[in-house]
This record gives structure tokens, sequence and C-alpha cells, in this order.
């Protein structure tokens, strides 16, 4: 439906753009055909998403643009709407987005799948957005927003999983001295040779030169460890205190990503606890055979 360009007006809860931090990946938005989503009113037509084909078609002397008119809207699908916006219009910084979607999850309780449904954006792109909050160092998160890292490198450094690796990768991208092309091939680089300084991998990279990884550190030569006695008090009260926060987290709805967390950790104490009630009960057995050994010897005599 055609709709007069003047009677449309713009939704005063979407961000907007705030200067040098909005994300540097205007070509896609740019290239973005899709029409102009808005709301019915009373007072004209208020633009939930499209944004950019909308200020096109006025820069371009139109009097009118193609929408799809919505008579009423939910909380949730004007929620999803913007997200679509916000993605699509790079109107807010990689790391505000990346909450966003996370937020959105937590709240209703769905998938990356179900949002990219629900949105139009791919899994994987919101996938590497979340990324960014879970794995990336803060301080790079930092240099995101501010634009001095752009998101095609930052989602290819959270991949790195020490900080000091991530800093020490990302330095050259924030001062200028490489491109973009070659974080990948630093990334994957960097993860397979352990023993190759940062600048090493770089020199291989970007100027072909192979460098030879060096043997790691010998390993020290480990001696038995003493033997630790068990503090069977902290265990006892340790347990009972895991024992009433498992009661309580039945009553709880645990978002995806948490869920995920809490299952590995308990899987870890489950196997734990099973060698641990297989060892008590073996010594109970040793110690109960002990006596009847005994009893059977003194009959004999």
């Amino acid at each position: 439906m055609k709709i007069p360009i003047e009677q449309i007006f713009p939704d005063p809860d979407l961000p907007r753009p705030t200067g040098p931090n909005v994300r540097r990946e205007n070509s896609r938005s740019v290239r973005s055909k899709r029409d102009p989503v808005v709301l019915s009113t009373d007072n004209g037509y208020l633009l939930l998403a499209g944004e950019r084909k909308l200020t096109a078609a006025r820069e371009a002397g139109e009097i009118t643009v193609e929408c799809t008119v919505k008579e009423t809207v939910s909380p949730q699908e004007r929620w999803e709407l913007s997200l679509s916006e916000q993605y699509h219009s790079s109107i807010v910084p990689a790391m505000t987005l990346g909450r966003a979607f996370m937020e959105y999850r937590d709240t209703h309780e769905v998938t990356q799948q179900e949002l990219a449904r629900r949105t139009g954006i791919t899994p994987g792109t919101i996938h590497h957005y979340e990324s960014l909050i879970r794995t990336l160092d803060p301080s790079l998160g930092e240099k995101v927003n501010s634009g001095e890292l752009t998101f095609k490198e930052a989602r290819s450094i959270a991949d790195i999983e020490d900080y000091t690796r991530q800093r020490e990768i990302a330095q050259p991208f924030i001062e200028g001295r490489l491109s973009s092309v070659h974080v990948e091939r630093i990334v994957g680089r960097a993860k397979t040779a352990n023993t190759l300084t940062i600048e090493e991998i770089i020199q291989e990279v970007v100027n072909g030169k192979r460098v030879l990884e060096r043997d790691p550190d010998p390993s020290p030569i480990l001696r038995p460890a003493k033997p630790v006695e068990a503090d069977t008090q902290l265990i006892e009260n340790a347990v009972l205190k895991i024992a009433g926060e498992l009661d309580a987290l039945q009553l709880q709805v645990i978002p995806e990503y948490r869920r995920l967390k809490l299952i590995s950790s308990l899987r870890i104490l489950d196997s734990r606890l099973k060698s641990a009630l297989v060892n008590l009960n073996g010594g109970m057995a040793a110690t109960s055979a002990v006596p009847q050994q005994m009893s059977s010897t003194q009959i004999s005599v």
C-alpha cells in the first residue's frame, strides 16, 4: 500500500544513530529492499521498520512509498520489528545489539533459531552478536562500540579463549596497521600455533613467511602429591547447600544459554558423586568383610 511520505513519522522508542559508534557494515543495510512497516494511528502512520528505504524515497523526491500497514501490533511484535530494524539499519553498536538479542531471548525464552524466524535475521548472525557479549574481552567490546574495532574483526577474535591473546590480535587492527581481510587467517593460525607470538603470526599471514613453531617448554617433573585428607564436614555442609539450591532450581525458568552451562556443571558433579559413592560403599564393604573372616577362622579353630 502506498502511503504519503509526509504522513509517516518515526518511532520515538527506536534507538537513533549517535555518531562514530554506529556499526561499520552499512553496505548491507543500504542494499536492503524491505518495504517500511508502519502502524496506522489517528495522527498518521508510525514507522516501525524500514527507515532507510523511506529516507531514500524522500531524498529521491518521491511523494509516496510502498509500505506494509498494520492496524494493530503487540508489544512483543513491536520489539521484534525493532530488533530487525536495529540490525538492518545499523543504527546501534554491535555490542548493544548483542545484548538486545540476549535480553529478548531471556524474556521470551526462545532459541536463536526462533528469534531468527521472527526477525528475518539468520541464526548464525544472532549467534555472532551474542558471542561478543559472552566471550569477547570487555575492553575490546568498548573498542567495538567506539568504532575502533569492526564487527567482523571482533566476532573472529572472540573465538580465541584467552583475553590476553585477544587483545594482542586486536591491537594492530585498532591501530589501523592491518585490514580486516587478514583477521580470520590470523585467528585461525593463533588457535593452532600456541608457541608463536602474534607478531610472528602476522608476519606469516601477511608476508607469507612461514615461521617454525618452537618446542613447548618441557613439562616440569611431577612428584607424587602428598595425600590430602578430605574435610568431611565441609563436604556435608556443601552438599546440603547444593541440595537446597537444586530444589529451588526446579521452580525457576532458566535462559537457554545459562541452562546449557548449568547442565554441563551438574554432569561433572554427577560424575564426582558417583565416584565418591563407589569408593565409600567399597570402603564399607571392606570394613564389614574383616570381622566375618575373623569369625570364620575362630569357628574353624
